[in-house]
């Protein structure tokens, strides 16, 4: 329990010390500053006079850190930027300024609103809802959460700043994610170990399938402009393409810790209920579980992604490009090759995980033998 505390404790730690620079604004370039009063709201109309008109507002913001801290400045939010009534800024809401010098003169514009803040009650009603729910497990879910983004942000994220090999990193990333997840939550006991064996097999299923799509159908990793302006940012040193491949690994991880784990607890309940159910017997039962478990979990991993892609859905849907144009873009594209790799990965590892929680669950007793 001193343990589990310990590993929370850290995590919060880590991640407030990792965040703190994105909500305060901290670098030279930066600063952050809250509003004090909206001085007008209104709308430009594009140059040209068509188009959608293009919401403004004029802000006092009152500098909150560097030396000119309490300093009021005016300026201008929206305009160029798409902007709609729910991102319109009231009095009190805190900004990120940027801060450029010419000589003597600072000047500064808006770059962002300060949202992270506002995750908080929901994070707080996460963390209560797995305490109530699931008491010590969802105490245990929420350190593994921790760590698992704790290995991201620490590890994974620094190794592709620094252009190494974005699948390497990532995997060996995403093994101690896997490690973190499974023994964390569940324990250090022999369903574990099935469940760490198996979401790992399942991964490399994922891993395999989805280099040969990704080569099948040429795709160069630089299909939207986040993509883009990645590869010009970092002139070049990160391969887009397996850094695209790493991502369809990110993106099934949980679902597969989910499906490895779920395969290894049945079979472990199953041994458990009944002493002589094991060998061939215990691998069929177990995997007509895993069968049950499949589809919905396939589903609900098409949905996400779908989910996510929904603006893009629509925007195709609109006619704007021909569709034989639009399906075989990139976006489109790479999201069908994560979905199909997942969900291959996700069925081959219901067999592959049963057949070794059943070996780790031996012979029956003999003493159950005999009964």
């Amino acid at each position: 329990m001193t343990l589990l505390r310990s590993a929370v404790l850290l995590c919060v730690v880590l991640l407030a010390s990792a965040c703190s620079a994105l909500v305060e604004g901290g670098g030279p370039d930066t600063a952050s500053g809250h509003v004090t009063q909206i001085v007008q709201n209104g709308d430009r109309t594009p140059t040209g006079g068509g188009g959608m008109p293009q919401p403004f507002q004029r802000l006092r913001i009152q500098l909150d850190d560097t030396l000119y801290r309490g300093e009021t400045v005016e300026l201008e939010w929206g305009g160029r930027r798409a902007l709609d009534e729910n991102g319109f800024l009231h009095p009190g809401d805190r900004v990120l300024l940027s801060v450029t010098r010419d000589g003597s003169d600072r000047n500064y514009a808006i770059l962002e609103i300060v949202r992270l803040p506002a995750l908080l009650p929901v994070a707080a009603l996460l963390a209560i809802a797995l305490l109530v729910v699931a008491r010590l497990k969802g105490l245990a879910a929420l350190a593994g959460l921790g760590a698992s983004v704790a290995v991201f942000l620490f590890a994974i994220v620094p190794a592709l700043q620094r252009g190494d090999d974005p699948l390497v990193a990532t995997l060996f990333g995403a093994l101690g994610v896997i490690a973190v997840s499974v023994f964390v939550v569940h324990g250090f006991n022999r369903k574990s170990l099935a469940a760490l064996c198996g979401t790992m097999a399942g991964l490399g299923v994922v891993t395999a399938a989805g280099a040969f799509a990704l080569a099948s159908a040429r795709m160069t990793g630089l299909g939207n402009e986040n993509q883009v302006f990645l590869a010009v940012g970092t002139e070049g040193r990160i391969d887009m393409a397996r850094l695209a491949l790493a991502a369809v690994m990110v993106g099934s991880l949980g679902a597969i810790v989910d499906m490895s784990v779920g395969q290894a607890s049945a079979t472990a309940e199953l041994a458990a209920a009944d002493e002589l159910l094991r060998g061939r017997r215990l691998y069929a039962s177990a995997l007509n579980v895993g069968r049950d478990h499949v589809g919905s979990l396939v589903n609900t991993l098409a949905l996400a992604y779908f989910g996510g892609a929904l603006p893009l859905v629509l925007l195709i849907s609109l006619g704007y490009q021909p569709l034989s144009i639009a399906v075989n873009s990139e976006e489109i594209v790479e999201s069908l090759i994560a979905i199909m790799a997942a969900s291959i990965g996700l069925v081959l590892c219901v067999p592959i995980t049963t057949a070794i929680a059943v070996m780790f669950v031996g012979q029956a007793s003999p003493t159950a033998a005999e009964v």
